[in-house]
């Protein structure tokens, strides 16, 4: 049988090797440091546009993609419906793009908390432009082709 001398401190008494255990935090406090707090850095809200900006560009790109086959059946296979789908398409992603883009080089050269969002979100907006111009490109290669 185990005498009380045998068993562990119960939860929150003193330790009996001293000031801190090797198995706890040290006690910051007894050795006269302040205890570290959470931090309280948010993120920057050009870093989180970026991102949601990013974001919106692959969703509109991949929702049209998807949606694509039913509006070419649905219309027939018309050229005015689907010029019109893609100029909607390269319209909404360029305009995202480019405001995922600005907003995520303004955020990352002001070197604010969230750096992380902020190059996703330039990189999603960059890779949109840059499809948008190809796109274009594309487009007048055809009419002079």
């Amino acid at each position: 049988m185990s005498t009380p001398a045998d068993r562990p401190p119960p939860y929150g008494a003193p330790s009996p090797y001293g000031a801190s255990s090797p198995y706890g935090p040290p006690d910051l406090a007894a050795q006269g440091q302040a205890a570290p707090g959470p931090t309280s850095r948010r993120r920057s809200p050009l870093a989180v546009t970026s991102f949601v900006a990013g974001l919106v560009t692959v969703l509109v790109g991949t929702l049209v993609t998807l949606v694509y086959p039913f509006i070419l059946s649905a219309s027939g296979y018309s050229p005015a419906v689907l010029s019109t789908v893609q100029i909607g398409n390269g319209f909404l992603g360029g305009i995202a793009g480019l405001v995922a883009l600005v907003t995520g080089l303004l955020a990352l050269s002001r070197r604010d908390a969230g750096t992380g969002l902020a190059a996703a979100g330039a990189a999603l907006g960059g890779s949109a432009v840059l499809g948008v111009v190809v796109a274009l490109a594309q487009g007048l290669l055809y009419r002079v082709v």
